[in-house]
Protein backbone atom coordinates (compact mmCIF):
# COMPACT_ATOMS: atom_id res chain seq x y z
CA UNK A 1 0.00 0.00 0.00
CA UNK A 2 2.81 2.32 0.90
CA UNK A 3 4.59 1.54 -2.37
CA UNK A 4 1.45 2.36 -4.33
CA UNK A 5 1.17 5.73 -2.58
CA UNK A 6 4.79 6.53 -3.38
CA UNK A 7 4.23 5.56 -7.02
CA UNK A 8 1.17 7.83 -7.28
CA UNK A 9 3.08 10.68 -5.68
CA UNK A 10 6.01 10.33 -8.06
CA UNK A 11 3.61 10.16 -11.01
CA UNK A 12 2.03 13.46 -9.98
CA UNK A 13 5.44 15.10 -9.80
CA UNK A 14 5.90 14.44 -13.52
CA UNK A 15 3.09 16.86 -14.44
CA UNK A 16 4.16 19.47 -11.88
CA UNK A 17 6.85 20.98 -14.08
CA UNK A 18 6.63 24.39 -12.46
CA UNK A 19 7.64 27.57 -14.27
CA UNK A 20 10.50 26.01 -16.18
CA UNK A 21 10.30 28.57 -18.99
CA UNK A 22 9.56 31.66 -16.91
CA UNK A 23 11.32 34.93 -17.57
CA UNK A 24 11.70 37.56 -14.88
CA UNK A 25 10.34 40.94 -15.99
CA UNK A 26 13.63 42.66 -15.24
CA UNK A 27 15.33 40.30 -17.69
CA UNK A 28 13.15 40.90 -20.78
CA UNK A 29 12.21 43.85 -22.99
CA UNK A 30 8.72 43.96 -24.47
CA UNK A 31 8.82 44.85 -28.17
CA UNK A 32 5.70 46.72 -29.27
CA UNK A 33 6.63 47.74 -32.81
CA UNK A 34 8.89 46.95 -35.76
CA UNK A 35 9.93 49.21 -38.65
CA UNK A 36 11.28 47.71 -41.87
CA UNK A 37 13.26 49.68 -44.46
CA UNK A 38 15.86 49.17 -47.18
CA UNK A 39 19.33 50.44 -46.32
CA UNK A 40 21.74 52.17 -48.68
CA UNK A 41 23.55 48.95 -49.66
CA UNK A 42 20.23 47.21 -50.51
CA UNK A 43 20.29 45.20 -47.30
CA UNK A 44 17.32 45.43 -44.98
CA UNK A 45 17.14 47.64 -41.94
CA UNK A 46 14.99 46.60 -39.00
CA UNK A 47 14.22 48.93 -36.10
CA UNK A 48 12.57 47.63 -32.94
CA UNK A 49 10.55 49.68 -30.47
CA UNK A 50 10.87 48.37 -26.91
CA UNK A 51 9.04 49.68 -23.86
CA UNK A 52 10.95 51.54 -21.16
CA UNK A 53 8.51 50.34 -18.50
CA UNK A 54 9.60 52.66 -15.69
CA UNK A 55 8.66 55.73 -17.77
CA UNK A 56 5.08 54.49 -18.15
CA UNK A 57 4.62 54.69 -14.39
CA UNK A 58 3.97 58.27 -13.27
CA UNK A 59 5.46 57.62 -9.83
CA UNK A 60 8.70 56.15 -11.21
CA UNK A 61 9.06 58.35 -14.30
CA UNK A 62 12.23 60.43 -14.53
CA UNK A 63 11.20 62.32 -17.67
CA UNK A 64 13.09 60.04 -20.05
CA UNK A 65 11.79 58.50 -23.28
CA UNK A 66 9.02 55.89 -22.78
CA UNK A 67 10.41 53.68 -25.55
CA UNK A 68 13.81 52.62 -26.75
CA UNK A 69 14.61 51.96 -30.42
CA UNK A 70 17.48 50.01 -31.91
CA UNK A 71 18.33 49.50 -35.57
CA UNK A 72 20.27 46.74 -37.32
CA UNK A 73 20.95 45.82 -40.93
CA UNK A 74 20.88 42.32 -42.34
CA UNK A 75 19.55 40.00 -45.03
CA UNK A 76 16.75 38.11 -43.26
CA UNK A 77 14.27 38.74 -40.46
CA UNK A 78 15.60 35.78 -38.47
CA UNK A 79 19.15 37.13 -38.63
CA UNK A 80 18.13 40.64 -37.64
CA UNK A 81 16.00 39.62 -34.67
CA UNK A 82 18.62 37.24 -33.28
CA UNK A 83 21.35 39.89 -33.52
CA UNK A 84 19.42 42.60 -31.68
CA UNK A 85 21.25 41.87 -28.44
CA UNK A 86 24.33 43.42 -29.96
CA UNK A 87 22.88 46.65 -28.59
CA UNK A 88 20.00 45.60 -26.32
CA UNK A 89 20.89 44.08 -22.96
CA UNK A 90 17.68 42.18 -22.21
CA UNK A 91 16.06 39.29 -24.01
CA UNK A 92 13.43 40.50 -26.46
CA UNK A 93 9.83 39.40 -26.06
CA UNK A 94 7.52 39.85 -29.08
CA UNK A 95 4.25 38.67 -27.54
CA UNK A 96 3.04 42.29 -27.23
CA UNK A 97 4.05 43.44 -30.72
CA UNK A 98 1.24 45.56 -32.14
CA UNK A 99 2.54 46.99 -35.42
CA UNK A 100 4.86 46.21 -38.30
CA UNK A 101 5.59 49.45 -40.17
CA UNK A 102 6.97 48.91 -43.67
CA UNK A 103 8.58 51.49 -45.89
CA UNK A 104 7.00 52.12 -49.32
CA UNK A 105 10.11 50.83 -51.08
CA UNK A 106 10.05 47.59 -49.08
CA UNK A 107 6.34 47.16 -49.80
CA UNK A 108 6.90 47.65 -53.53
CA UNK A 109 9.57 44.93 -53.59
CA UNK A 110 7.35 42.41 -51.77
CA UNK A 111 6.55 41.41 -48.19
CA UNK A 112 6.31 37.61 -48.40
CA UNK A 113 9.92 36.93 -47.47
CA UNK A 114 9.47 38.89 -44.24
CA UNK A 115 5.98 37.74 -43.33
CA UNK A 116 6.87 34.07 -43.77
CA UNK A 117 9.15 34.17 -40.74
CA UNK A 118 6.71 36.20 -38.64
CA UNK A 119 3.76 33.96 -39.51
CA UNK A 120 5.64 30.69 -39.06
CA UNK A 121 7.60 31.50 -35.91
CA UNK A 122 6.15 31.06 -32.45
CA UNK A 123 7.52 34.33 -31.07
CA UNK A 124 4.82 36.55 -32.57
CA UNK A 125 1.07 36.68 -32.19
CA UNK A 126 -0.74 36.83 -35.52
CA UNK A 127 -2.93 39.84 -34.73
CA UNK A 128 -0.36 42.63 -35.11
CA UNK A 129 -1.21 45.24 -37.76
CA UNK A 130 0.74 45.59 -41.01
CA UNK A 131 1.00 49.31 -41.81
CA UNK A 132 2.62 51.13 -44.73
CA UNK A 133 4.46 54.39 -44.02
CA UNK A 134 3.22 56.74 -46.75
CA UNK A 135 5.62 59.45 -47.80
CA UNK A 136 7.75 59.17 -44.64
CA UNK A 137 10.32 56.78 -43.23
CA UNK A 138 9.07 53.79 -41.29
CA UNK A 139 11.47 54.55 -38.45
CA UNK A 140 10.00 58.06 -38.12
CA UNK A 141 6.62 56.49 -37.42
CA UNK A 142 7.73 54.43 -34.42
CA UNK A 143 9.88 57.24 -33.01
CA UNK A 144 7.22 59.97 -33.07
CA UNK A 145 6.02 60.61 -29.52
CA UNK A 146 2.52 61.49 -28.36
CA UNK A 147 1.59 62.96 -24.94
CA UNK A 148 -1.53 60.86 -24.25
CA UNK A 149 -0.31 57.44 -25.39
CA UNK A 150 3.43 57.45 -24.87
CA UNK A 151 4.23 54.33 -26.92
CA UNK A 152 3.91 55.12 -30.66
CA UNK A 153 2.87 51.59 -31.69
CA UNK A 154 0.25 51.42 -28.95
CA UNK A 155 -0.98 54.86 -30.00
CA UNK A 156 -1.54 53.64 -33.55
CA UNK A 157 -3.18 50.41 -32.40
CA UNK A 158 -5.64 52.28 -30.16
CA UNK A 159 -6.17 54.91 -32.85
CA UNK A 160 -7.16 52.30 -35.44
CA UNK A 161 -9.44 50.52 -32.98
CA UNK A 162 -11.26 53.79 -32.29
CA UNK A 163 -11.54 54.62 -36.00
CA UNK A 164 -13.02 51.20 -36.69
CA UNK A 165 -15.55 51.47 -33.87
CA UNK A 166 -16.64 55.08 -34.46
CA UNK A 167 -16.17 55.79 -38.15
CA UNK A 168 -15.72 52.39 -39.75
CA UNK A 169 -13.22 53.51 -42.37
CA UNK A 170 -10.32 51.32 -41.32
CA UNK A 171 -9.32 48.18 -43.25
CA UNK A 172 -8.32 45.25 -41.04
CA UNK A 173 -4.69 44.53 -41.89
CA UNK A 174 -3.63 42.03 -39.26
CA UNK A 175 -1.09 39.40 -40.29
CA UNK A 176 -3.82 36.74 -40.60
CA UNK A 177 -5.93 38.98 -42.88
CA UNK A 178 -2.97 39.79 -45.10
CA UNK A 179 -1.85 36.17 -45.46
CA UNK A 180 -5.42 34.99 -46.10
CA UNK A 181 -5.84 37.51 -48.95
CA UNK A 182 -2.37 36.70 -50.24
CA UNK A 183 -3.25 33.02 -50.64
CA UNK A 184 -6.74 33.64 -52.05
CA UNK A 185 -7.09 33.44 -55.87
CA UNK A 186 -9.95 35.95 -55.79
CA UNK A 187 -8.60 38.77 -53.63
CA UNK A 188 -5.45 40.86 -53.16
CA UNK A 189 -4.23 42.13 -49.77
CA UNK A 190 -4.68 45.61 -48.34
CA UNK A 191 -3.07 47.39 -45.40
CA UNK A 192 -3.58 50.61 -43.50
CA UNK A 193 -1.40 53.59 -44.39
CA UNK A 194 -0.07 56.26 -42.05
CA UNK A 195 1.88 59.45 -42.47
CA UNK A 196 3.21 62.25 -40.25
CA UNK A 197 1.61 65.68 -40.20
CA UNK A 198 4.29 68.23 -39.49
CA UNK A 199 8.05 67.83 -39.38
CA UNK A 200 9.06 64.18 -38.73
CA UNK A 201 12.44 65.27 -37.37
CA UNK A 202 10.73 67.16 -34.53
CA UNK A 203 8.66 64.26 -33.25
CA UNK A 204 11.46 62.26 -31.63
CA UNK A 205 11.90 64.42 -28.55
CA UNK A 206 9.63 64.00 -25.51
CA UNK A 207 9.94 67.76 -24.91
CA UNK A 208 7.78 68.28 -28.01
CA UNK A 209 4.87 66.77 -26.07
CA UNK A 210 4.81 69.91 -23.93
CA UNK A 211 3.75 71.96 -26.96
CA UNK A 212 0.06 72.81 -27.36
CA UNK A 213 0.34 72.33 -31.13
CA UNK A 214 2.42 69.19 -31.73
CA UNK A 215 5.25 69.57 -34.23
CA UNK A 216 4.73 66.03 -35.53
CA UNK A 217 1.65 63.83 -35.35
CA UNK A 218 1.02 60.32 -36.71
CA UNK A 219 -2.11 60.33 -38.85
CA UNK A 220 -4.12 57.60 -40.52
CA UNK A 221 -3.79 58.18 -44.27
CA UNK A 222 -6.01 55.70 -46.09
CA UNK A 223 -5.27 52.27 -47.48
CA UNK A 224 -2.40 50.60 -49.32
CA UNK A 225 -3.31 48.13 -52.09
CA UNK A 226 -1.18 45.19 -53.15
CA UNK A 227 -0.85 42.94 -56.17
CA UNK A 228 -0.03 39.71 -54.41
CA UNK A 229 2.61 40.93 -51.94
CA UNK A 230 3.75 44.06 -53.80
CA UNK A 231 2.43 47.57 -53.20
CA UNK A 232 0.72 49.10 -56.26
CA UNK A 233 -1.01 52.18 -54.89
CA UNK A 234 -3.09 53.94 -52.25
CA UNK A 235 -6.66 55.00 -51.64
CA UNK A 236 -7.48 58.19 -49.75
CA UNK A 237 -9.23 58.14 -46.38
CA UNK A 238 -12.63 58.83 -47.98
CA UNK A 239 -12.05 56.25 -50.73
CA UNK A 240 -11.08 53.72 -48.08
CA UNK A 241 -14.41 54.21 -46.34
CA UNK A 242 -16.12 53.66 -49.72
CA UNK A 243 -14.15 50.44 -50.00
CA UNK A 244 -15.28 49.41 -46.53
CA UNK A 245 -18.94 49.65 -47.60
CA UNK A 246 -18.26 46.67 -49.87
CA UNK A 247 -16.77 44.73 -46.95
CA UNK A 248 -19.95 44.72 -44.85
CA UNK A 249 -19.17 47.88 -42.89
CA UNK A 250 -20.95 47.82 -39.54
CA UNK A 251 -21.35 51.41 -38.35
CA UNK A 252 -20.25 54.85 -39.47
CA UNK A 253 -21.43 58.40 -40.17
CA UNK A 254 -22.49 59.19 -43.73
CA UNK A 255 -23.05 62.66 -45.20
CA UNK A 256 -25.09 63.74 -48.22
CA UNK A 257 -26.20 67.12 -49.66
CA UNK A 258 -29.74 68.19 -48.78
CA UNK A 259 -29.68 71.53 -50.60
CA UNK A 260 -27.43 73.86 -52.58
CA UNK A 261 -25.35 74.87 -49.55
CA UNK A 262 -26.26 72.36 -46.86
CA UNK A 263 -25.67 68.75 -45.85
CA UNK A 264 -27.21 66.25 -43.49
CA UNK A 265 -25.42 63.48 -41.60
CA UNK A 266 -26.72 60.01 -40.87
CA UNK A 267 -25.41 58.04 -37.90
CA UNK A 268 -25.45 54.48 -39.25
CA UNK A 269 -25.89 51.90 -36.50
CA UNK A 270 -26.75 48.90 -38.66
CA UNK A 271 -25.44 48.00 -42.09
CA UNK A 272 -25.31 44.89 -44.22
CA UNK A 273 -23.68 44.27 -47.59
CA UNK A 274 -24.37 41.36 -49.91
CA UNK A 275 -22.63 40.72 -53.23
CA UNK A 276 -24.28 38.62 -55.93
CA UNK A 277 -22.08 37.27 -58.72
CA UNK A 278 -22.88 36.04 -62.20
CA UNK A 279 -21.14 35.45 -65.51
CA UNK A 280 -23.16 36.53 -68.52
CA UNK A 281 -22.18 36.89 -72.18
CA UNK A 282 -18.51 36.39 -71.38
CA UNK A 283 -18.39 39.16 -68.75
CA UNK A 284 -18.37 38.91 -64.93
CA UNK A 285 -21.36 40.71 -63.40
CA UNK A 286 -21.65 41.77 -59.76
CA UNK A 287 -24.25 43.62 -57.76
CA UNK A 288 -23.26 45.13 -54.42
CA UNK A 289 -26.40 45.52 -52.30
CA UNK A 290 -25.98 47.77 -49.28
CA UNK A 291 -28.72 48.14 -46.67
CA UNK A 292 -28.25 50.72 -43.91
CA UNK A 293 -30.26 51.95 -40.95
CA UNK A 294 -29.55 55.12 -39.04
CA UNK A 295 -30.63 58.32 -37.33
CA UNK A 296 -30.23 61.90 -38.50
CA UNK A 297 -27.51 63.44 -36.33
CA UNK A 298 -26.88 66.67 -38.18
CA UNK A 299 -28.89 68.78 -40.58
CA UNK A 300 -27.89 72.07 -42.20
CA UNK A 301 -31.06 72.43 -44.25
CA UNK A 302 -34.42 73.90 -43.28
CA UNK A 303 -36.44 70.77 -44.00
CA UNK A 304 -38.92 69.86 -41.28
CA UNK A 305 -37.88 66.66 -39.55
CA UNK A 306 -41.40 66.11 -38.29
CA UNK A 307 -42.64 65.42 -41.82
CA UNK A 308 -42.56 62.01 -43.51
CA UNK A 309 -41.75 63.63 -46.85
CA UNK A 310 -38.43 64.88 -45.42
CA UNK A 311 -37.39 61.37 -44.42
CA UNK A 312 -38.34 60.02 -47.84
CA UNK A 313 -36.36 62.80 -49.51
CA UNK A 314 -33.28 62.23 -47.34
CA UNK A 315 -33.41 58.47 -47.85
CA UNK A 316 -33.33 59.02 -51.61
CA UNK A 317 -30.49 61.56 -51.37
CA UNK A 318 -28.39 59.28 -49.18
CA UNK A 319 -29.05 56.31 -51.48
CA UNK A 320 -27.84 58.27 -54.51
CA UNK A 321 -24.79 59.60 -52.67
CA UNK A 322 -23.78 56.19 -51.37
CA UNK A 323 -24.20 54.46 -54.72
CA UNK A 324 -22.20 57.16 -56.51
CA UNK A 325 -19.29 57.15 -54.06
CA UNK A 326 -18.91 53.38 -53.80
CA UNK A 327 -19.21 52.94 -57.56
CA UNK A 328 -16.61 55.64 -58.24
CA UNK A 329 -14.08 53.97 -55.94
CA UNK A 330 -14.64 50.56 -57.52
CA UNK A 331 -14.21 52.07 -61.00
CA UNK A 332 -11.03 53.87 -59.90
CA UNK A 333 -9.46 50.62 -58.70
CA UNK A 334 -10.56 48.77 -61.84
CA UNK A 335 -9.19 51.33 -64.28
CA UNK A 336 -6.09 52.65 -62.50
CA UNK A 337 -4.78 49.69 -60.50
CA UNK A 338 -6.49 46.58 -61.88
CA UNK A 339 -6.28 44.57 -58.65
CA UNK A 340 -9.29 42.96 -57.02
CA UNK A 341 -8.89 44.09 -53.43
CA UNK A 342 -12.66 43.89 -52.94
CA UNK A 343 -12.84 40.10 -53.13
CA UNK A 344 -15.24 39.92 -56.10
CA UNK A 345 -13.35 36.85 -57.25
CA UNK A 346 -14.09 35.18 -53.93
CA UNK A 347 -17.81 35.86 -54.38
CA UNK A 348 -17.76 34.39 -57.89
CA UNK A 349 -15.85 31.38 -56.57
CA UNK A 350 -18.50 30.74 -53.92
CA UNK A 351 -21.48 31.28 -56.21
CA UNK A 352 -20.18 29.87 -59.51
CA UNK A 353 -17.14 27.81 -58.66
CA UNK A 354 -16.78 26.01 -62.01
CA UNK A 355 -16.74 29.27 -63.93
CA UNK A 356 -14.30 30.92 -61.54
CA UNK A 357 -12.00 27.91 -61.79
CA UNK A 358 -11.71 28.64 -65.51
CA UNK A 359 -10.96 32.31 -64.87
CA UNK A 360 -8.83 32.35 -61.71
CA UNK A 361 -5.43 32.28 -63.44
CA UNK A 362 -6.34 35.47 -65.29
CA UNK A 363 -8.72 36.96 -62.74
CA UNK A 364 -7.22 40.46 -62.59
CA UNK A 365 -7.92 40.96 -66.30
CA UNK A 366 -11.46 39.69 -65.79
CA UNK A 367 -11.88 42.08 -62.86
CA UNK A 368 -10.86 45.07 -64.99
CA UNK A 369 -13.72 44.46 -67.44
CA UNK A 370 -16.30 43.27 -64.93
CA UNK A 371 -19.65 45.07 -64.76
CA UNK A 372 -20.28 46.09 -61.17
CA UNK A 373 -23.47 47.75 -59.98
CA UNK A 374 -24.14 49.26 -56.55
CA UNK A 375 -27.65 49.23 -55.13
CA UNK A 376 -28.22 50.95 -51.78
CA UNK A 377 -31.29 50.88 -49.56
CA UNK A 378 -31.47 53.49 -46.80
CA UNK A 379 -33.79 53.48 -43.79
CA UNK A 380 -33.85 56.61 -41.62
CA UNK A 381 -35.57 55.48 -38.44
CA UNK A 382 -35.72 58.68 -36.44
CA UNK A 383 -34.28 62.11 -35.82
CA UNK A 384 -31.43 62.03 -33.35
CA UNK A 385 -31.76 65.76 -32.69
CA UNK A 386 -34.65 68.13 -31.98
CA UNK A 387 -37.77 67.44 -33.98
CA UNK A 388 -37.89 71.04 -35.17
CA UNK A 389 -34.49 72.44 -36.14
CA UNK A 390 -33.74 76.05 -35.21
CA UNK A 391 -32.49 76.49 -38.80
CA UNK A 392 -36.02 75.80 -39.98
CA UNK A 393 -37.34 78.35 -37.50
CA UNK A 394 -34.81 81.00 -38.57
CA UNK A 395 -35.67 80.51 -42.26
CA UNK A 396 -39.33 80.99 -41.46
Amino acid sequence: MRGKAIFVGLSLLVVLTGCWDRKELDRVSLVTGLALEISEDDAFSLTIEAINASELNDQMSEGMTPTITYELQGLTMAELLKKMNMGITRELNFSHTRTLIVDEKVAKEGLSKFLHFLEKGGQFRNDFQIIVARGVKATDIITTTYPIEKVPSMKMYEQFTTIEENWGGYPQSALTDFVFALTSPGRHPVAAAVTIRGDPSKGHNVDDNRELDLNALIEYDGMAMFHKDRLVGFLSVEETRNYMWTQDLDQTTATAPCGELGYFALQVYNSHTKVTANYEKGVPNFTVRIIIEGDIHDNQCADGLDEISTYEKYQKLMKEQLEEKVKSTITLVQEKYGVDVFGFGEHLSKQQYKKFKELKDNWDEEFKRAKINVDATVYIRRDGMRTKSFIEQVDE
